[in-house]
């Protein structure tokens, strides 16, 4: 076992906030601390088991045991002279920009009532410009969000799916699900680690905002999907949809491994017509779990401030909501210190600042906000959403 040579398979070291190590695979972020840290920088599959205790102690086995138990490590056998490299870890901008939409293309099947880019074209990405983005992203990034349009329609699909898969982040891909076929699905698991794909209700709440004839070609996507790898669904609470929700979760937890839910924001081709009851939105929310997904913050920063996004153009903008504020030619990071600056407050710069939810809501959604008034201002979704959690714990507590 002293001629091993432990290797991270899986996984990526990152040096933001904290120090962390992340496995794509399982989508999964560990902590770790400086003496940790510098360990894992060792596991390049140059340095043997015996060559790592001489450095470290008896006491890297255990973690070795560990990192072997999470799908973290593989072991590389041979005794010959190998050069000592180390892993190299670039340090990220703080905060960090940890996740990136690439709206790839902009073609797509169909044209949905609520599609924030308002628009479809044979426009795609270039896929040289689409090779750099991840070459830069995934020297700090940890997952990159492969959207559109729909992704599937991009006539360099493959190729750029085959390119990212050599990085070492998690991929995952936005999709209508209508063009799924089983062996699209089993070829698409070859290079993504997820596939989420929407489905906005049952047949009448679905169709409402996709089209006739759309509901029985996403089922049959998200099974197809599902025989291969990990699906999620996304779906849109409006107005369709606001008493689907038993039969839909019920038909969900079957089909699917993970569930999204959001409401629509006024953009592109949505229209307040669309929109569901708040105060009904906020029990469903209550009622079957919401997630902050890639719209999670950390430290001093509001919601979504490890979140970028990239149109077909090469257009850096916050997220797919807001108009873009530089091209990515300018070098990504570049672009990433201008939405830092310039889009993502503080939690002490917003008009809630004071809220005794804050913590826990960091703020809400600053595209509702920016819809409300400005960038500062209130998301009254989020508002309403918190309130309703305080009430529910506080008549908890008088119950018992």
């Amino acid at each position: 076992m002293k001629n091993a040579f432990p290797k991270l398979k899986n996984c990526s070291l990152r040096n933001a906030e904290k120090f962390f190590l992340y496995n794509f695979k399982k989508d999964e972020l560990y902590e770790l601390d400086r003496e940790a840290f510098e360990f894992l920088k060792h596991l390049s599959g140059d340095y043997s088991i015996y060559e790592l205790k001489k450095i470290f102690g008896d006491k890297i086995l255990e973690t070795l045991k560990f990192l072997e138990e999470e799908e973290c490590l593989e072991f590389i056998n041979g005794v010959e002279k190998r050069e000592k490299r180390k892993i190299t870890v670039k340090k990220s901008p703080i905060p960090s920009l940890r996740y990136l939409q690439l709206h790839i293309t902009e073609k797509c099947n169909l044209n949905c009532k609520h599609c924030y880019l308002g628009r479809k074209s044979k426009k795609s990405m270039d896929i040289e410009l689409a090779k750099r983005i991840v070459d830069e992203f995934s020297e700090i990034g940890l997952k990159l969000i492969i959207t559109g349009g729909e992704p599937l329609l991009y006539e360099n699909i493959w190729e750029f799916l085959e390119y990212a898969r050599k990085k070492d982040i998690r991929i995952v891909v936005l999709s209508n699900g209508t063009l799924i076929n089983e062996n699209t699905a089993k070829k698409l698991s070859k290079y993504a680690d997820e596939v989420q794909i929407s489905l906005d209700g049952l047949k009448e709440g679905h169709e409402f905002l996709r089209g006739k004839g759309t509901f029985e070609k996403t089922i049959e996507g998200i099974k197809n999907a599902k025989k291969y790898m990990k699906v999620s669904v996304a779906t849109m609470i409006h107005r369709k949809n606001i008493n689907e929700f038993p039969k839909l979760s019920s038909l969900i937890s079957k089909i699917a491994d993970e569930w999204f839910l959001d409401i629509p924001s006024i953009k592109g081709n949505a229209t307040k017509d669309i929109l569901p009851d708040l105060e009904k939105a906020v029990e469903i929310f209550l009622s079957y779990g919401f997630s902050e997904a890639v719209h999670e913050s950390s430290g001093e920063y509001s919601c979504g401030s490890h979140l970028a996004s990239i149109d077909v153009d090469g257009y850096f903008a916050k997220c797919g909501f807001f108009e873009p504020i530089c091209h990515v030619s300018e070098g990504l990071l570049s672009c990433w210190q201008k939405i830092v600056e310039k889009m993502t407050p503080k939690l002490s710069e917003l008009e809630c600042r004071n809220c005794e939810y804050l913590e826990n809501c960091r703020g809400g959604c600053r595209y509702r906000a920016f819809l409300e008034k400005d960038l500062y201002s209130k998301d009254r979704f989020m508002c309403m959403l918190f309130a309703r959690l305080s009430h529910q714990k506080q008549h908890q507590q008088c119950s018992i």
